[in-house]
């Protein structure tokens, strides 16, 4: 099992397919705990393209260290095309 912490262009937070209800790092500490079941070996990828503001990532990277996360991973895409 792994975590996927995918972050829109619009900053919010989807983890595993699940998209949180607001972009706060309580908010996202308390999804990576749950999806995690205290288990922070589990691989974790971060993915963003250009669009996603910068603060996002951080914060997604602050929170998954201060849980412990190692195996951390950020992967990038193309950013989505607007419709």
């Amino acid at each position: 099992m792994s975590i996927d912490i995918t972050i829109k262009a619009t900053g919010d937070y989807v983890i595993n397919g699940q998209t949180l209800v607001n972009q706060q790092a309580v908010t996202l500490q308390r999804a990576l705990k749950k999806v995690a079941d205290g288990d922070n070996t589990l691989p974790l990828t971060i993915t963003a393209d250009a669009n996603t503001p910068h603060q996002a990532v951080v914060r997604a990277m602050d929170v998954a260290g201060q849980l412990g996360f190692a195996q951390l991973r950020i992967t990038t895409q193309q950013p989505a095309e607007p419709e």
